[in-house]
């Protein structure tokens, strides 16, 4: 890879780092006063998201090591630190809830990892092949924020900054950027196939969150 390309891979690693701690920062302080709309289960699961993708990561650098990988295994180990704070704050606020929303996010996560486990027996895949560990993330991630969309119409979204749902795109964006340049410096392999893959499917997911947060507050 070019200089001028591990400048530009730099730069996305950096802005991912400062947009995650603006993300959860912003998030954090405003979930120590409102927790509306929150939900510690669809936050669990992006934690569980976190951990697929960082096992997908550190595949992908075994099978062709490279700069940037190496940058998007430490981007998801900082992600998951600064989830768990935010898991925390949530947890700690005494006005936080857990109701009948946050029980079916957990049921349909379940649902959808039994799915994947049968898929995985019949394809005779192992549980280390990146299909699996791709399929697993989407389910934590990308379902959980639609019924997050959902928790959001229900009960109210204040409890979720509009900076947070702003960077959230901004940090997705960018970590596929960084696959971009993880691709053209190691190549393809199924791996980062999947990290794509299930980055894509992130994004769409947050759009729908997105959108129903619009309707609830603005």
């Amino acid at each position: 890879m070019s200089f001028r390309k591990r400048l530009v891979a730099d730069f996305l690693f950096v802005t991912q780092i400062i947009g995650a701690m603006v993300f959860c920062g912003a998030y954090i302080l405003r979930s120590l006063t409102d927790v509306s709309g929150s939900s510690l289960a669809q936050f669990g699961t992006v934690f569980a998201f976190l951990l697929f993708h960082l096992t997908l990561g550190v595949a992908a650098h075994k099978a062709a090591p490279s700069r940037v990988t190496k940058q998007a295994i430490a981007t998801y180990l900082i992600w998951l630190v600064l989830m768990g704070s935010l898991m925390l704050a949530v947890g700690i606020n005494p006005a936080y809830h857990w109701n009948e929303k946050d029980t079916t996010t957990l049921e349909t996560t379940a649902i959808l990892s039994v799915a994947v486990l049968i898929m995985r027996r019949i394809a005779h895949l192992p549980f280390s092949a990146p299909a699996v560990k791709g399929l697993f993330a989407i389910a934590y991630k990308s379902v959980p924020q639609v019924l997050l969309g959902w928790k959001f119409l229900a009960e109210g979204a204040t409890g979720t900054p509009g900076l947070s749902i702003i960077v959230g795109h901004a940090t997705i964006l960018v970590r596929l950027g960084q696959i971009y340049f993880m691709v053209r410096e190691a190549g393809w392999d199924r791996n980062r196939a999947w990290l794509a893959i299930s980055e894509t499917t992130n994004e769409l997911s947050w759009i729908v969150a997105s959108v129903a947060w619009w309707f609830v507050v603005m």
